[in-house]
């Protein structure tokens, strides 16, 4: 086989060319700071930066979820201190009206501020956080309570056809993979089912009629319901601890997913120094043994 000159000019550019197209891919590599850009320069180690960047999407968005219902979670926490301080003042109404030294005229006056109470309590179930009133459950474009023009009419302000209804569910948060938080609850489990508002009804209506043995007992019902709140409290407070847990949670696992992404895509510059340095001395090296063979004529070997 004869090999001629324009092979071998051919056969040395290309390797001459391929040994600067690895120098200028470290020099890029240093000055960018990263090795992958495209999924051609390592498929692998691409695929994974990839995989990597949708988990911290999706940290991102749990965090979104998590400082959502923290914010709800701390509006009823606050809600539920008000209505504590609520419910203690009419426990304090109820045992001094219930004593020797009150009288019809001293209860009547007293069942104005108790009456006063009940409307605050339905405000605060009535507590709105945007457009949104957080303890509506799965019905939030809708006030769930009022204050009832009779005594038999319901709290409830929702309605299903003609019936009224209690407010239920809770909607719930992704704050991980496949962990859902309801940050809060809904009317009925702080406002009903603790017979907040029916046992402040009692009182007003014991207060009305004098009745001394009625206001000794609703005071008691207010008593019970107030410990009911208190345990919703606990329970809210859990949920609190909860939810920041995730979010401390999240943090550490988006801090290793960066490190990681970083091993798989960042250029370590001291070793892509040396590997740079060595390849300029080859190619300095091919640049001259090819400048000697190309520059060989006849009269070279004769």
């Amino acid at each position: 086989m004869r090999v001629t000159n324009q092979l071998i000019t051919r056969n040395a550019q290309a390797r001459l060319q391929t040994g600067m197209q690895g120098i200028d891919r470290l020099r890029e590599d240093i000055s960018s700071g990263v090795r992958v850009r495209t999924m051609s320069d390592d498929p692998v180690a691409a695929g994974e930066v990839v995989r990597v960047g949708s988990s911290m999407r999706a940290i991102s968005s749990f965090r979104r979820n998590i400082d959502m219902g923290l914010t709800r979670a701390s509006t009823e926490e606050t809600v539920l201190n008000q209505l504590t301080d609520g419910l203690g003042r009419a426990q304090e109404l109820g045992i001094a009206q219930a004593s020797g030294t009150a009288n019809a005229q001293t209860r009547g006056i007293v069942k104005s501020e108790v009456d006063q109470l009940i409307n605050y309590a339905v405000n605060l179930g009535n507590t709105r956080l945007g457009d949104d009133y957080i303890f509506g459950g799965t019905r939030q474009g809708e006030a769930p309570l009022r204050v009832p023009p009779t005594a038999a009419d319901s709290f409830s302000n929702l309605v299903v056809g003609a019936s009224s209804v209690n407010p239920s569910g809770a909607p719930q948060l992704e704050v991980n993979d496949n962990e859902f938080i309801a940050p809060v609850h809904n009317a009925t489990d702080i406002f009903l089912s603790t017979d907040v508002l029916e046992s402040l009804r009692a009182l007003s209506t014991a207060l009305g009629n004098n009745d001394v043995a009625g206001i000794q007992a609703a005071t008691d019902r207010v008593s019970a319901a107030n410990n009911q709140v208190q345990n919703v409290l606990g329970v809210q407070g859990a949920r609190i601890n909860q939810m920041e847990s995730a979010k401390v949670n999240l943090d550490g696992l988006e801090l290793s997913l960066k490190q990681f992404r970083s091993d798989l895509r960042d250029t370590e510059v001291d070793k892509a120094m040396a590997e740079l340095v060595g390849k300029q001395t080859l190619y300095q090296a091919a640049m001259s043994v090819t400048s000697r063979i190309l520059g060989l004529s006849l009269a070279n070997y004769l």
